[in-house]
């Protein structure tokens, strides 16, 4: 990629994620049906046609935050030293869900977006579609730290696995100041038996 177009795109996220950012509190303060695609490009001083060049609809704006959330995950994993056992691996990658976890403003943040998404039929299926593809991203920076030894089925059971720990964690009965205790008592207990 071409410096112009590196520098294009770093705009481009800046650009989205203060519309993102102003939407998501109209979308708390109003709710999400009820907020316009109109109301949110005026929160950001744009006009609904400059809106469209950043996100499709409004059910964009809210599942973007996920789209960023797995491209930080996936670089995370990419990034952990080529020895290390893939579990413990995507355990580290799961650091800055356990870091927005930890701090109070980003976890009622989250969980407000969260009750939006939940509160959607729409949304939700959308959602669940957007974590399937984040879950497939990892599976394939998985796959490229393995080699041509990689097992596809079992490393995308490994990391659904590793999701459903990271779910259970984030139960709404945990303590919150509990979560990384309670992701990494989870992951070690369901450990693959053939993890190294």
């Amino acid at each position: 990629m071409s410096a112009g177009g590196s520098l294009r795109e770093v705009s481009r996220r800046a650009v989205q994620s203060r519309i993102a950012r102003a939407a998501e509190e109209l979308f708390v303060d109003k709710g999400f049906e009820e907020t316009t695609v109109d109301e949110i490009a005026a929160a950001v001083g744009m006009s609904q046609r400059s809106f469209f060049r950043y996100f499709s609809s409004k059910d964009e704006v809210v599942l973007d935050s996920l789209e960023r959330l797995g491209e930080d995950l996936a670089a995370r994993l990419a990034a952990r030293p080529a020895g290390e056992p893939e579990w413990d691996s995507l355990r580290r990658a799961f650091d800055p869900v356990v870091e927005r976890f930890g701090d109070p403003v980003s976890r009622d943040h989250d969980a407000a977006i969260q009750r939006i998404i939940d509160g959607s039929p729409r949304l939700l299926a959308s959602y669940l579609c957007r974590l399937e593809l984040l879950q497939r991203m990892l599976t394939d920076a998985l796959t490229k730290r393995v080699g041509d030894d990689a097992d596809p089925v079992v490393l995308r059971a490994m990391v659904g696995g590793a999701f459903a720990c990271l779910h259970a964690a984030a139960f709404p009965s945990c303590d919150p100041d509990q979560f990384a205790p309670c992701l990494d008592r989870t992951m070690a207990a369901l450990r693959p038996v053939g993890a190294r």
